[in-house]
């Protein structure tokens, strides 16, 4: 609508209208206009009441021409109050306009408009009213609304049927925007312009949609494709493209309209329905059952492979024919007859049957089922055969009625109850034993409960375990006296669920068994073990205890020889004799301890020591002891070091070199020629394996387990005259204590294999001690007095430690016991206390709690002495408060470095005579006697450090010329230098 001018260019209406009219021109000429106006025009006061109308005004409102004077609000009574705010702003002087409003006409009808208000001045310029100009637009609207909804149609219809619709150009090639393309491929405009669409086109499909696509722009043809199209995820969909030409009157296209349907689903259910087939006939061909399908007239539809073979022929050769084609005529008539029966009732049937094959040989007992053949309205389209060959079946059932029968018989024959039960509890099966033992013939126990047949309490009672048994699905043995009515005795008893088939639990299985006879023996035999082993024990308690005793008088006699050996004042023979006395007493010191090691393991109070140490220099000491007693008969020792082991290990080396020294020892004790090795390596699961090989005389094989027995020597009596017969049973005893065993392997004459698997930490951290020292003869000590104190209930072994000390400085006062002891530190204040650990009135633990608990006397050094075996007294002792242990027999030299360690002290030795330096300056060391040097061996061999600074000691007392080799004898020793020790005691080795 074209612009209205603004109100000022007209005159005041309000005179015009009190003006006649035939006198006014402009007025006839204004009403003119206003009245053949194209469009709605009203003109209003101040109050709203019609001054003019146009002719278009009253078309649009259904208005006559009667209402010139008369107030809009009268003639539209329900004019919404939005209508009236809106006239009120433009009388106030605003202009309002909407170009599409709907309007209620006065018939009750609804028109679209376009309106316009304005206002209109008097000649004082004040507002006289307004002016609505009105257009009415309800046709363009109705045909705008039909459009739109055609379009969203439209639109609907192509999203409902998955559809990209696209016009092209009669070259083919995009030159506008195609919307639905673009949503579902990702591509944007200038991507899909020109022939660019076909990038989102599958690779292997892309040549052949193109060469199609200009084929049809060429010929001017139908346009039809399916390939697979890329959507904006990356994820490739079939669509089915159809382009048909739209032609111009001379025949040339003026476009392309075309339409593209998602056709995935599609794709996918063919491919399913492939796939369904192939599974279908994979299953028909992969089941053991022969299936057939044959229509109303009897042909054959389809078959599996198994029935085409029992037809003796290829499934294509059987499609299309029926029976009378491919069997013989009986044959084909019998199925025939079957297949129409099936057909007419349209009822299953199931039948046990002989099958003939084409050549009408019966092959077997099958299990036939025929059923009708239905489409999905019902109607019968032919018959479904399948057969199952059951002639295993069949005879295997005949088995079963014979396993049951040898079944009934067992159960019958055996001395158990047996019974089966349902989840109800009622009786399934029993057999007589058990019918007896309740006292009912077993018709009369067969689906009756417990507590039917037994009385009400017991029955109770084994109902209650049996709902146990099936609800937890446990099976479970308990034993159980029982003595109700007339069932006495004690039972072991077996309860299981009765499961079936696919594992349901559907009842109980019950076996029951008098034991009350065993269970008599088992306990006469339990008696009978309980006093072995308290005989045991009690023999273990006597040999760990009589080692005190033992071990007491020895320590008199080991002691007063060591004084003895000290002593400047005896000639050559008299200090030999000394020897042979300590010697004796070491050697029976040997034997007793072998003895209360094998009673100590017996009485478990055996504890494994571990510390870190050097693991290949543990192994080449002790490769090196051995080999050289190899070497002195004559036999080859090989040792062999896995380089992959540790170098640092925890364990306990004592232990440890004790086992390998006793297998190494057996093996060269036994073997005359040929060799002996010597292996460590790793074994399964992160353990260590020690070996032992020998080509000795071998071991029978009924001896094998004997000789881990103590005091058991086997093989050559000639070979038996050193040791116990304890080193084997020990060893495995040690090695069992490592949660292991030794195992062997032995053939007469060819030799034995020895191996144990250890479970050995590595150690990050390993310590080599070295407590060298200057060597020579204790006279005394420099600048000082020590005070010892030595408490124990026995003289002799207190008077061994006073004249090792006095002679060389010591002050040393005695006490009988603890009680004595604890009075003279009080009285004497000694630097340190040697205290024996058994002692009346008070012993030595008491003391030492005293001690520590004292505030005077809790740092004084404490030294526990005691003949005890049992390592547990040894611990007992440092954690009561002992500084350190000094084990019975007392040795000088270990008593003369624990003072010097504790004490700080720092010795006086005697000045060498110029003989004895001129030979201690010699090159050479002058090697002991023979006997010596044996002695010598058999500590290297055991490991014994201290018994070698001990014999050390005897060695430069026996004469000034081997004072340079004992010298140097107890500094490896105190290194812990074995290698040396050997190449020392047997340099030409």
């Amino acid at each position: 609508m074209s612009q209205i001018p603004e109100p000022k260019m007209f005159p005041d209406i309000q005179s015009l209208a009190t003006t006649d009219i035939n006198d006014n021109p402009l007025a006839i000429a204004l009403y003119q206009t206003i009245e053949y106006a194209p469009i709605g025009i009203a003109i209003f006061n101040q109050n709203m009441q019609y001054l003019a109308v146009s002719q278009k005004w009253l078309e649009i409102y259904k208005l006559t021409q009667d209402i010139i004077g008369k107030s809009h609000y009268d003639i539209f009574p329900d004019i919404p109050e939005k209508w009236r705010q809106i006239h009120q702003q433009c009388l106030a002087g605003a202009n309002a306009q909407n170009n599409a409003d709907c309007f209620p006409r006065a018939d009750g009808l609804e028109e679209w408009v376009n309106w316009s208000i304005r206002p209109w001045h008097l000649a004082t310029g004040e507002v006289g009213g307004i002016m609505i100009f009105t257009e009415n637009i309800t046709q363009r609207k109705q045909t705008e609304l039909s459009l739109q909804r055609n379009e969203e149609r439209y639109r609907s219809l192509i999203t409902a049927t998955c559809q990209i619709v696209w016009i092209l150009p009669p070259d083919g090639l995009v030159i506008n925007d195609i919307p639905a393309w673009r949503e579902f491929t990702g591509q944007t405009l200038e991507e899909i312009l020109g022939s660019g669409w076909l990038d989102a086109v599958h690779p292997d499909d892309r040549l052949l949609t193109a060469q199609a696509w200009e084929k049809a722009v060429k010929n001017k043809n139908l346009f039809e494709i399916e390939c697979r199209i890329r959507r904006y995820d990356g994820e490739y969909f079939y669509w089915l493209t159809r382009s048909v030409p739209v032609l111009e009157a001379d025949g040339s296209i003026r476009e392309w309209i075309g339409v593209q349907t998602n056709i995935q689903d599609r794709k996918q259910t063919e491919e399913d329905l492939r796939e369904s087939n192939t599974l279908l006939r994979s299953i028909l061909n992969s089941t053991p059952d022969y299936i057939v399908v044959k229509d109303v007239q009897g042909r054959y539809v389809t078959l599996n492979s198994n029935a085409a073979n029992f037809m003796g022929r290829a499934v294509e050769e059987i499609i299309g024919k029926n029976d009378f084609e491919l069997m013989p005529l009986e044959v084909a008539r019998k199925y025939t007859i079957q297949d129409q029966q099936i057909i007419t009732t349209g009822i299953n049937t199931t039948d046990e049957e002989y099958l003939c094959s084409a050549d009408g040989r019966i092959n077997g007992t099958f299990r036939t089922t025929k059923t009708p053949w239905q489409d999905t309205n019902g109607n019968i389209l032919g018959v479904i055969a399948l057969a199952s060959d059951i002639s295993d079946r069949k005879q295997t059932e005949e088995y079963l009625r014979e396993s049951n029968t040898l079944l009934r018989s067992i159960l019958e024959s055996t001395p158990d109850f047996i019974v089966v039960k349902d989840c109800q509890g009622r009786h399934v099966a029993l057999n007589s034993n058990l019918a007896n033992l309740i006292g009912k013939p077993i018709e009369d126990i067969i689906g009756k409960v417990d507590t039917e047949i037994l009385p009400l309490d017991f029955g109770q009672k084994i109902m209650a375990q049996d709902r146990h048994i099936m609800t937890t699905g446990n099976t479970k043995t308990f034993e159980e006296d029982i003595s109700s009515g007339d069932i006495n005795g004690t039972f072991l008893t077996t309860k299981a669920p009765w499961r079936d088939h696919q594992g349901n639990i559907i009842g109980l299985i019950g076996i029951t068994r008098n034991i009350s006879d065993r269970k008599q023996a088992e306990f006469a035999l339990a008696q009978a073990k309980e006093a072995a082993e308290a005989a045991s024990h009690a023999k273990s308690e006597f040999l760990a205890n009589m080692s005190h005793e033992l071990r007491t008088p020895l320590n008199g006699i080991l002691g007063y020889a060591q004084i003895l050996q000290r002593s400047k004042h005896l000639n050559e023979d008299e200090r030999s004799r000394i020897d042979v006395i300590y010697q004796c007493g070491s050697h029976l010191l040997t034997l007793i301890n072998d003895i209360l090691d094998l009673s100590k393991i017996e009485a478990q109070k055996v504890e494994l020591m571990t510390s870190d140490f050097h693991f290949p220099a543990f192994l080449q000491g002790v490769a090196e002891m051995c080999r050289i007693r190899a070497e002195l008969k004559s036999i080859q020792f090989q040792y062999q070091f896995a380089s992959e082991l540790p170098i640092g290990i925890r364990a306990d080396e004592k232990r440890l070199r004790q086992v390998l020294i006793n297998l190494l020892s057996n093996a060269i004790k036994f073997t005359d020629a040929g060799q002996v090795t010597f292996t460590i390596s790793y074994a399964s699961g992160g353990k260590i394996r020690f070996q032992v090989r020998d080509t000795g005389v071998g071991i029978a094989q009924e001896k094998l387990q004997a000789i881990f027995q103590p005091f058991e020597q086997v093989g050559d009596r000639r070979r038996q005259t050193e040791g116990t017969g304890l080193g084997l049973a020990i060893s495995q005893r040690i090695v069992e204590l490592m949660d292991s065993a030794i195992h062997v392997q032995s053939e007469i004459g060819v030799g034995s294999i020895f191996w144990f698997d250890v479970y050995l930490p590595e150690a990050q951290e390993w310590v080599k001690t070295s407590q060298s020292d200057d060597f020579g003869q204790i006279i005394g000590i420099k600048d000082r007095k020590p005070k010892i104190l030595v408490v124990d209930d026995k003289w002799e072994n207190r008077s061994v430690i006073y004249n090792l000390l006095t002679p060389i400085g010591f002050a040393v006062t005695e006490a009988n016991d603890g009680a004595e002891g604890w009075q003279k530190i009080a009285e004497f204040q000694p630097d340190l206390v040697i205290t024996d650990l058994l002692m009346p009135e008070l012993d030595g633990f008491e003391l030492i709690h005293r001690i520590r608990q004292s505030e005077a006397f809790k740092h004084i050094i404490i030294i526990v002495s005691s003949a005890s075996v049992f390592e547990s007294d040894q611990h007992r002792s440092i954690e009561a408060g002992g500084n350190d242990f000094l084990p019975k027999p007392v040795q000088a030299i270990a008593l003369f470095q624990k003072l010097r360690q504790f004490l700080n002290l720092e010795w006086l030795y005697e000045e060498q005579s110029p003989e004895n330096q001129s030979v201690a300056h010699q090159n050479e060391f002058i090697l002991p006697p023979q006997t010596e040097i044996e002695t010598l061996y058999e500590l290297v061999m055991k490991g014994n450090f201290k018994g070698i600074i001990k014999q050390a000691a005897l060695i430069s007392q026996i004469d000034p010329k081997y004072l340079p080799f004992a010298k140097r004898l107890q500094q490896l020793a105190q290194e812990f230098q074995d290698q040396e020790i050997l190449a020392l005691i047997h340099p030409q080795q």
